[in-house]
């Protein structure tokens, strides 16, 4: 999807709510870890889900479950778990709020010092909070830490989603430049452990001119310049793939995909990074853009 701007950027570098005060660094001891889930339509499968976070082994954890406007009795489940761990919080949204808008609901009631997205189709081992709250807490400049990933597509296939690429890198520059230039799995950091006080610098995730298409990969590209990417080389988050899962009724279509490099544009744009910096990263971007612009009237 995205080798032109990778091949574009080699040849122009080598021509031919109010929250509490939390603190910056805190030790494994002290750090709180809340898990955001955002629920919809889950009932027949959203038990694994919670069992698999009332088993982390974390002590300073917590849970915040928003279940969207449904009526499959996703709601009733999560309350009925609820009463079983005190860790639990449940919220029931009165009018749906969509994808993006239940993340961001779930992100402006967090109060924690690290955070993650607890997808509804997930199921995590018993250490990954553990396990990513020790990296970053070794990380001072990390923003978030990230297992492997097994998936389970509807039919029985699996793959191991594995994202190696960014370990060791720090200038923010260059970790925009590969979340951007295609052939890595950049969406697996998306269920890591991240600083929440950091992480709200990029106001939530956003729709964009192809709606809820792929929003987590502007969110993770703004993420990818805020600090360090850590990799724990564990499999300790597996993914089931479901019917309904949002993502498999996308068309992936080149309007959907240039929709979604536009707003990483505008998420580079609104970022801290130095004028210089932008233009470093945005300007193959834009001259990706310009050469595979839609044509007019393409459909969504």
């Amino acid at each position: 999807m995205w080798s032109a701007y990778r091949t574009f950027r080699e040849i122009r570098n080598h021509p031919p709510g109010i929250q509490r005060t939390m603190n910056q660094h805190p030790t494994t001891a002290h750090a709180s870890v809340c898990a955001l889930l955002p629920a919809w339509q889950a009932a027949d499968f959203i038990q694994a889900t919670l069992d698999s976070l009332s088993a982390q082994t974390y002590a300073h954890f917590s849970v915040i479950v928003s279940v969207d406007d449904c009526d499959d009795g996703t709601f009733e489940l999560c309350c009925a778990h609820a009463e079983t761990d005190s860790r639990f919080r449940v919220i029931r949204q009165e009018q749906r709020l969509g994808y993006v808008g239940n993340c961001n609901a779930l992100l402006a009631l967090a109060d924690a010092d690290y955070a993650l997205f607890a997808f509804h189709d997930d199921v995590i081992a018993p250490t990954y909070v553990e396990r990513l709250a020790a990296a970053l807490d070794s990380d001072p400049d990390a923003v978030v830490s990230f297992s492997d990933v097994h998936l389970t597509h509807t039919d029985g296939r699996e793959e191991h989603w594995v994202l190696s690429e960014l370990d060791g890198i720090t200038n923010p520059a260059e970790r925009g430049h590969l979340m951007l230039a295609g052939g890595l799995k950049w969406w697996v950091p998306n269920r890591g452990v991240f600083r929440l006080e950091k992480v709200r610098q990029i106001g939530g995730l956003k729709l964009h001119g192809a709606g809820e298409f792929s929003t987590d990969m502007p969110w993770l590209f703004h993420m990818s310049l805020l600090g360090n990417f850590v990799r724990v080389p564990e499999t300790l988050c597996f993914k089931y793939y479901k019917p309904g899962s949002l993502s498999r009724s996308w068309a992936f279509t080149p309007h959907q995909r240039f929709e979604v490099l536009c707003a990483c544009l505008r998420e580079l744009w609104n970022s801290g990074l130095s004028s210089t910096a932008k233009l470093d990263i945005g300007a193959p971007l834009v001259h990706y853009l310009d050469q595979n612009r839609p044509q007019s009237g393409s459909p969504a």
